[in-house]
Parts: C-alpha cells; sequence; structure tokens
C-alpha cells in the first residue's frame, strides 16, 4: 500500500499520516509513522526488488582483483 500511494503521488508526509490514521503498526508495534521511515521502506532495496546478491566478483583470478 505504501509503494501505491506513493506512485499515486502521495508525499512522505501523506503517507505517514494515512498510515496512522489506519492504525498500522510499525515494526516495534508503534502507531506513530515518521515520513522518514516510510522514506527509508520505500529506498530499501530489499522492499524494491532491486537485491543484487555478488555485489563483488574477482575478475582475475591471479592478481586477486575485485570488481563492484
Amino acid at each position: 500500500m505504501i509503494f501505491e500511494t506513493f506512485l499515486e503521488g502521495k508525499s512522505f508526509n501523506q503517507i505517514s499520516e494515512m498510515l496512522k490514521e489506519k492504525g498500522y503498526k510499525t515494526k516495534k508495534g508503534n502507531t506513530e509513522w515518521s515520513p522518514q521511515s516510510v522514506g527509508r521502506i520505500l529506498k530499501n532495496e530489499k522492499y524494491k526488488g532491486d537485491v543484487l546478491l555478488q555485489k563483488t566478483y574477482v575478475s582475475d583470478l591471479f592478481k586477486k582483483t575485485v570488481k563492484r
């Protein structure tokens, strides 16, 4: 729901207010949502689906150079 409302054009403040009004709880069980926590959720690579495994690799086995 957070992602859908963000794509509709709502700001972090508007989303956090909506979550408070509906009574959704945070990870810690609070009903107070901050705009920063909404922003962290939207930027989290695991929630977005942008998780990259093996972020580094060895390009040359003999020189042992590591690349991103």
